[in-house]
């Protein structure tokens, strides 16, 4: 291969993953929020497991009916196969969120979808415990082996019991949303505009 040969092929190199140096600074000051997504990560594995060992043991410290128990742990039991697979998805995401060391463009894309779609993994399991979280209130006070509510319950108008369960799961749902929505907005979506910030400036220059 002669020079000309070498001077073709060099001006035929792309040049679109070129970085500059002041390029360079941005796409590693991706780090700082991917390292706070990461700390925040590692905080959610912790808080998911302390939890579901807490409602685990809670039935032991309320005297409840057989029936109740049962049923109880059985919701249990579901929940923590949901959660064991929530959790196992949260540590895969963990690990992709490695630091930005390959200095190109491609690399902060593929980070930010990443991000994005742990968000919206994130958000769907969360909905997905909102049941769960219903069946949890209303076992416990009405298993209680003294069984006054669950009497006061059924000796109740129904249409008021009826006004009052429809009352307590719309401010239940919405009370979840808000805090479903503002938790990954506060924990994660804050970070992930900033990942977007450096790629719309990189798309600038």
């Amino acid at each position: 291969m002669d020079f000309n040969d070498i001077q073709n092929a060099w001006n035929n190199e792309k040049t679109e993953n070129v970085i500059l140096p002041d390029n360079l600074e941005k796409i590693k000051s991706v780090n700082t929020p991917l390292d706070k997504i990461r700390k925040n990560l590692k905080k959610e594995l912790i808080v998911q497991l302390v939890s579901m060992v807490i409602v685990g043991i809670i039935p032991l410290s309320i005297e409840m009916k057989y029936s109740f128990v049962l049923a109880y742990y059985l919701l249990y039991a579901v929940s923590i196969i949901i959660l064991i697979s929530f959790t196992i998805r949260l540590y895969m995401y963990y690990k992709n969120f490695t630091d930005v060391t390959t200095t190109t463009k491609d690399n902060l894309y593929e980070i930010y979808y990443n991000v994005r779609l742990f968000m919206e993994t994130y958000k769907s399991a969360s909905y997905t415990f909102i049941p769960f979280g219903l069946f949890y209130m209303f076992l416990l006070p009405l298993g209680k082996k003294s069984g006054k509510l669950l009497n006061r319950v059924l000796d109740a108008n129904h249409e008021n019991v009826a006004i009052i369960v429809i009352l307590i799961l719309v401010v239940y749902m919405i009370l979840m949303w808000f805090m479903t929505e503002g938790h990954v907005k506060l924990f994660y979506g804050k970070y992930a505009k900033e990942i977007r910030k450096v790629i719309d400036e990189l798309k600038e220059e």
